[in-house]
């Protein structure tokens, strides 16, 4: 048997354990059930250190801007991408040799409202739902796949920066240059070289980024009240924040439905590594 066979068949047997996991929704249900479902929003003495349900519009109580770039955050979560523009190896796999390009790389991320450092960072506001002041790690848990393109120069111009819009990506980015280059452009035949235009933008950075998909700010949050807030509670095993507004039966269907999905999705991967270690064992055979 090929080894990447065997590595499929092993991929396929953890993904089948995920699928089953993914499944079995009980504790979370059951948590759910057990909350203290909170719809005006009211933070009351008898439910401290409780697991608390709370509906309701998320509130930014301060101005959400990253002091990076200038760029308004118009909701309440923005993933940022920065990337640097840097030299890196090309091989021509015909006659195995090599050459350079500059190309633009992602920065690490730095983890969350790293706003003044020149990295990939998740940038969360600062908001309330109701009475309640909303944990940073609860926001940081909505997922964010909207490309943020409507940017005014007006906001970025003080910070040196200016918007480029990339329509093969569909994307826009920010960066302190004129002339953003798009990346792969020609460097040399060997490290260092740097002949040509582009190498005067090693070094440079650009910026983009996501939000949310959801318009609107309605969500429904789930965690444990602590003096005055709702804070992430990781005993849970869910996500907290979910958008729209629920009561508890509504939530618990969603988190039902959301268990179903998964395990779906890891047995369909799964299925799909055993036809390819298949494959692979019938071409060596």
């Amino acid at each position: 048997m090929k080894k990447k066979s065997i590595i499929f068949i092993a991929l396929a047997v953890i993904l089948g354990g995920v699928g089953f996991f993914s499944m079995d929704t009980s504790k979370q249900t059951d948590a759910i059930s057990k909350a203290v479902y909170v719809q005006d929003g009211k933070v009351l003495p008898e439910n401290e250190g409780k697991i608390v349900i709370v509906p309701g519009k998320a509130e930014v109580t301060e101005p959400f801007v990253d002091t990076l770039t200038g760029v308004p955050i118009p909701h309440i979560k923005a993933n940022r991408t920065v990337e640097i523009y840097e030299e890196r190896m090309e091989t021509n796999e015909e006659n195995n040799s090599t050459y350079y390009v500059f190309d633009w790389k992602s920065t690490t991320h730095s983890g969350v409202n790293k706003f003044d450092e020149v990295h990939s960072t998740n940038l969360v506001a600062n908001c309330k739902v109701g009475e309640f002041e909303i944990d940073s790690q609860i926001i940081n848990g909505i997922s964010s796949g909207k490309k943020l393109n409507d940017i005014d120069h007006k906001t970025i111009a003080a910070k040196g920066y200016r918007e480029h819009y990339e329509h093969k990506k569909d994307i826009t980015y920010v960066a302190k240059l004129d002339y953003m280059p798009l990346g792969g452009e020609r460097s040399g035949s060997k490290a260092g070289y740097k002949q040509g235009y582009y190498s005067d933008y090693e070094g440079a950075h650009r910026v983009s980024y996501t939000i949310p998909s959801e318009e609107s700010l309605e969500y429904t949050f789930i965690g444990k009240q602590q003096n005055g807030k709702i804070m992430y509670d990781k005993d849970l095993g869910m996500q907290a924040a979910f958008s729209g507004l629920q009561n508890p039966a509504e939530l618990a269907e969603r988190v039902e439905s959301g268990g179903m999905i998964g395990a779906y999705v890891a047995w369909g991967i799964a299925a799909f590594l055993v036809l390819l270690a298949v494959i692979g064992m019938k071409k060596k055979n």
